[in-house]
């Protein structure tokens, strides 16, 4: 009879441990993809779906001048792949070993066109405090042309790296693809009515954006939590003697009292957020639309201030 109970007891075990096997928990887990700012975070999730998992930390400020902790580091490292924006971007990823076999330089492959920056003041942008804009100008993905580069080589990387899902794959990479050439379509379309006018900037990240659409910006150093002083007041004035400036874009919304004076100075205000980490609502996409609708109703309120003086009532 004990013995008949061991037998028992045995089958059972088998049975369990066959079962074990075959649940969720004991499965190949999903591979990891690092990535260095949301956009790429995007275009990752956008096309990998539910077949891959993103690892993106939490970042206070912009991703492009953070530094790791070591247990991200490590995290990075252990990525099954480690997506850059290249460009210069993410400055940290060149003083720490990374395995360069799992490295995507999502931006190489318009390297030609990279767009070196013109000047380097240092000012404060976040809570990594005062730094420089030189060398590289690397928010590639404002020319939603170059952004769509980028998603193709992330395309490319996830199909090599999860060969038995590529029919998944190029169907989410066909929707974002088409998603990024309506907002490539749609910029050219307000770069259109916008190219005989100069654009004022807060910052010097709209390079892509204006050297892929034909935009003549100015960039100033404003940051949209602080009031301009004097001397950038005057700065501004100057600028406006010298061209007909109509239009200013912001990274965020700026104070209530910037925007009184921008207006007293016949400034209008846009909101473009290059998005580089992740927002607040909404996704990359939503943010994108935003800034095209609030760039055209700028536009479409300047035409009509203008024309209103050329043929007053």
């Amino acid at each position: 009879m004990t013995r008949f109970l061991s037998i028992l007891i045995f089958i059972f075990s088998l049975s369990c441990t066959s079962k074990n096997e075959n649940t969720p928990e004991n499965e190949a887990k999903k591979p990891v993809i690092a990535v260095v700012n949301y956009p790429l975070y995007y275009f990752v999730k956008s096309i990998g779906g539910d077949h891959i998992t993103v690892y993106f930390p939490s970042i206070e400020g912009d991703p492009a001048y953070w530094k790791p902790s070591s247990k991200q580091v490590i995290n990075f490292q252990n990525a099954d792949l480690i997506i850059a924006n290249g460009a210069g971007y993410a400055k940290w990823m060149g003083k720490v070993s990374l395995p360069s076999s799992k490295i995507v330089n999502t931006s190489i492959s318009f390297e030609d066109q990279w767009i070196e920056a013109n000047e380097g003041l240092a000012h404060s942008h976040g809570p990594q405090g005062e730094h420089v804009h030189k060398e590289t100008v690397s928010t590639t993905w404002l020319n939603f042309k170059f952004a769509t580069k980028q998603a193709e080589s992330i395309h490319s990387a996830l199909v090599d790296l999860l060969p038995g899902h590529s029919q998944a794959l190029n169907e989410n990479f066909e929707q974002l693809q088409k998603n990024l050439g309506d907002l490539d379509k749609r910029m050219e379309e307000i770069a259109n009515s916008i190219r005989a006018r100069q654009v004022i900037a807060s910052h010097p990240v709209y390079q892509y954006l204006e050297s892929g659409y034909g935009l003549k910006i100015i960039s100033e150093h404003w940051e949209p939590d602080e009031m301009p002083n004097d001397d950038q007041w005057n700065g501004l004035k100057e600028t406006i003697k010298d061209h007909p400036l109509g239009i200013m874009i912001w990274e965020d919304e700026p104070l209530e009292e910037t925007k009184s004076m921008l207006n007293d100075l016949n400034v209008l205000v846009a909101v473009f957020n290059p998005c580089a980490n992740t927002p607040e609502t909404g996704d990359f996409m939503g943010i994108m639309n935003e800034n095209l609708q609030q760039l055209k109703q700028a536009i479409n309120a300047k035409n009509h201030q203008e024309s209103a003086l050329v043929n007053p009532i």
